[in-house]
């Protein structure tokens, strides 16, 4: 395997791009064990990228915390009216409940070109969504005795779309109830959570939080008029790009009129969504 073939695609992985030391420490990883893992903890989880070879439940990152820290301007929401994502930060009481995806030998370089390609997304204005840096971190195996390292996004706090903490459960939950981006709804992400966390049997450090703020935004949801509530369990329950194409597609008639002018926060941008769609691939 080519060195410098695998430097260059961690380059392109912010956080490693000017930190040679690190790479250079991946690159013999790599090199050793013939192997490269990523730990999941979000979306991954439930639309993992290509070229996995195999999988490892229940592993734990610790002295890290997960939240939806970051916001989201592409795949959950736009720029008039973002959406929140999840990301980790330093937390020595925290702890973080996960599951390693790993490629071998030949697949390597096309998981982490994969890898790369899905966590770098640019929207139509050409803004980056630099919400994530990457490190490689200790992950503890389920027998808590043995352990692999693994790229994993960490939280980018010199991003603009960090949040640091601003946002309360609250606030988070009205965020999460109303966006919506070339993905679908957050509240669809938030649900795809909690629904894989349930199938993992994922329990860590954030759980209570997280089943405290879901529990917020169906309550939101349910303050909502009926035509808006309507619309939103619409959105939630299209799963495709075509699906939410041909949704915006709609926006013109009567009824999806009313229901936008009724919305709480009627900036939530159709059109440009519509350019997001049409230049974004989605995942």
């Amino acid at each position: 395997m080519d060195d410098s073939i695998l430097d260059e695609n961690l380059k392109l992985l912010n956080g490693l791009h000017d930190n040679s030391i690190k790479r250079n420490e991946i690159i013999s990883y790599i090199k050793k064990n013939k192997k490269i893992s990523i730990f999941a903890y979000g979306s991954l989880l439930w639309n993992p990228i290509d070229y996995i070879n195999s999988t490892i439940s229940n592993c734990i990152l610790n002295n890290y915390n997960k939240g939806f820290f970051c916001e989201d301007f592409i795949y959950r929401g736009t720029s008039d009216f973002t959406g929140l994502t999840m990301g980790l930060i330093n937390d020595s009481n925290g702890f973080v409940n996960g599951v390693l995806l790993t490629s071998n030998n030949e697949n390597i370089i096309p998981f982490l070109k994969s890898f790369v390609k899905r966590e770098s997304p640019i929207d139509f204005k050409k803004n980056l969504l630099n919400i994530y840096q990457y490190d490689f971190v200790k992950i503890n195996l389920p027998d808590q005795i043995n352990y692999e390292y693994a790229l994993t996004c960490i939280v980018n706090k010199n991003s603009l779309f960090y949040l640091n903490n601003k946002l309360t459960l609250d606030e988070q939950a009205i965020k999460i109830g109303q966006a919506y981006g070339i993905n679908g709804t957050n509240f669809q992400y938030l649900d795809k959570l909690k629904n894989i966390y349930q199938q993992f049997l994922i329990q860590d450090s954030f759980s209570s939080h997280f089943n405290d703020l879901y529990n917020k935004v169906i309550s939101y949801r349910q303050s909502l008029t009926i035509h808006v509530q309507k619309w939103f369990t619409i959105y939630d329950e299209l799963q495709t790009l075509e699906q939410r194409k041909e949704a915006l597609n709609k926006q013109n008639s009567k009824d999806f009129q009313f229901i936008i002018e009724t919305l709480i926060t009627p900036s939530i941008c159709s059109e440009q969504l519509n350019k997001q769609i049409q230049q974004t691939t989605s995942i």
